[in-house]
């Protein structure tokens, strides 16, 4: 599996990943997708198997010492199988690299599988956004310290 900078090229294979990722009124539209891919303070992930196709993508920003996860999906199939972890290690050294000391995200309370993933990878709860992504869908903010060595660990090396 390779992780590499996603393109506009890759737009039809994110779409395909956002229609398996998310209920219809919870995607991002064609259009977001093309805004995310060619905005220069983005940092646009996919990940890849041997034959090119997408398994999943995340999409990061930065300002200041504040980055942000705005977006990751994995194929249903890939699901467990690191690739999530894998594109946040990616965008968390990017982020530590650009001088971030923290990253931020919100994420279903109802997802069991990406909280457990988060909080595996150092993100703890700060707070709770009440129907965030829309009537009774809650979202949980939570945030990260990015502090050189003591990444090692969480980063996995």
């Amino acid at each position: 599996m390779i992780i590499t900078h996603a393109s506009v090229a890759d737009l039809d294979g994110i779409l395909a990943l956002e229609q398996d990722g998310f209920a219809r009124e919870e995607q991002w539209s064609p259009t977001a997708w093309a805004e995310e891919l060619t905005a220069a303070d983005r940092f646009v992930l996919a990940h890849t198997d041997s034959d090119g196709q997408i398994l999943g993508v995340a999409t990061f920003s930065c300002a200041e010492d504040m980055a942000d996860l705005n977006r990751v999906i994995v194929h249903p199939q890939a699901r467990g199988r690191g690739v999530g972890a894998s594109l946040l290690r990616a965008g968390l050294e990017w982020a530590q690299a650009l001088g971030a000391t923290r990253m931020l995200l919100e994420v279903r309370r109802d997802n069991a599988s990406a909280l457990s993933l988060y909080r595996r990878l150092g993100f703890d709860q700060i707070s709770l956004r009440r129907d965030y992504y829309g009537p009774g869908r809650d979202a949980v903010v939570m945030l990260r310290p990015i502090e050189g060595e003591e990444d090692e660990w969480a980063l996995g090396r």
